[in-house]
C-alpha cells in the first residue's frame, strides 16, 4: 500500500521567495567592492612608489621602493581576508538577485 492513502496530493506551488533587507543588500555591496578598491589602490600605490624610486637616482629615494614592497607585502598578507570578503559579498549579492 502507498503511504499517501486518504490524503490529497501535495500542490505544486513554488516556495516563497525570501526577501532580504536593504541593510543586507548594502553590506553585500560593501563586502564585494571594498576588497576590489583596496587591491586596486595598493597595486597603483606600489607601482607609483616603484616609479618614483626609479626616477630619482639619489640614494634617498630607495626608501620609496622599499615602501612599495611593504605595500605589496601587505596586500599579500591581507589577500586571504580580501578574498574571503569578496566571496562573501558575491554570495550575498547572488542571494539577493535570485
Amino acid at each position: 500500500m502507498s503511504g499517501s492513502v486518504g490524503y490529497p496530493p501535495q500542490p505544486n506551488m513554488p516556495s516563497a521567495r525570501r526577501v532580504y533587507s536593504r541593510t543586507y543588500r548594502v553590506w553585500a555591496h560593501v563586502l564585494l567592492w571594498t576588497p576590489i578598491a583596496l587591491t586596486v589602490a595598493g597595486v597603483v600605490l606600489g607601482l607609483g612608489l616603484f616609479a618614483a624610486a626609479d626616477a630619482d637616482p639619489t640614494s634617498s629615494s630607495s626608501a620609496l621602493g622599499y615602501l612599495g614592497l611593504v605595500v605589496w607585502g601587505g596586500l599579500a598578507v591581507l589577500s586571504p581576508v580580501l578574498l574571503g570578503s569578496f566571496i562573501a559579498g558575491l554570495v550575498m549579492l547572488i542571494r539577493t538577485r535570485s
